[in-house]
């Protein structure tokens, strides 16, 4: 019947979603790489791109006056 091998797989189901399966190891040969940046990439690019419009910013309100709108 095929009543059994159903309740197999949704017995199967529940305990994985549980945490009664084996847990998933990555296989062996290649260690496991970090997806994404680190926070130290992050933080230092970040402070790149600042220092860099900070510059254009202020050359920009050296070599043409009048172009930024005034703050006060």
């Amino acid at each position: 019947m095929t009543a059994d091998p159903e309740r197999r797989l949704a017995e199967a189901l529940r305990a994985q979603a549980r945490g009664g399966g084996r847990p998933m190891t990555p296989p062996r040969g290649e260690p496991e790489r970090e997806t994404g940046m680190s926070v130290r990439t992050a933080l230092l690019l970040a402070l790149l791109g600042g220092g860099v419009l900070g510059a254009v910013l202020a050359l920009l309100s050296l070599l043409a006056p009048g172009v930024l709108p005034a703050l006060g």
